[in-house]
């Protein structure tokens, strides 16, 4: 039965391992563009570079806030969404179908349905604000803090649909 698992564990180590060990091998390398052939063993001192950018500090903590927001509202909506479609729920079905619409639509399409909502101008989501809540619009797309929150949003949208159905499955 072990040989059975042979070809799964090949497979395994080509596309994880190898990419694991080889990125390893080349992080204390000074491999580039300029050095493709003929690159030489720099030990730690790319690490030390990166680390001394104040801007690696910056994206780093970008990442980790894009990230956990990002799991948290997958998970968050997903499970709240899974316990409100459990129970009794008159057109549970029609529900279902039209919350894991987002996760069955092809990305590319979401994305400029998205971009178009954000538009300054006449987005829906600045026309909603506006109209209901008497807010002024938020720039979105041309802001670096809302160019941020804008993906975020639109990554919740399009995530929590697959949590749903792993929580309705469980």
């Amino acid at each position: 039965p072990y040989l059975l698992l042979a070809p799964a564990l090949i497979v395994m180590l080509a596309v994880v391992l190898f990419p694991l060990l080889y990125n390893f091998y080349l992080a204390f390398r000074n491999m580039s563009l300029y050095h493709f052939r003929d690159h030489t063993f720099v030990g730690l001192e790319q690490f030390r570079v990166i680390l001394s950018e104040p801007t690696f500090y910056q994206l780093l903590a970008k990442s980790l806030a894009w990230t956990s927001v990002n799991v948290i509202g997958h998970v968050a909506f997903g499970v709240l969404l899974a316990m409100l479609l459990s129970g009794r729920v008159l057109g549970k079905s029609l529900f279902r179908t039209l919350l894991i619409l987002p996760w069955a639509m092809p990305q590319y399409i979401s994305a400029l349905t998205w971009r178009g909502m954000f538009n300054f101008e006449y987005g829906a989501i600045n026309l909603i604000l506006k109209q209901w809540f008497h807010l002024p619009p938020v720039p979105w797309l041309s802001d670096p803090t809302w160019a941020f929150v804008a993906p975020i949003l639109t990554n919740i949208w399009l995530g929590f649909p697959f949590m749903m159905v792993v929580a309705l499955g469980g």
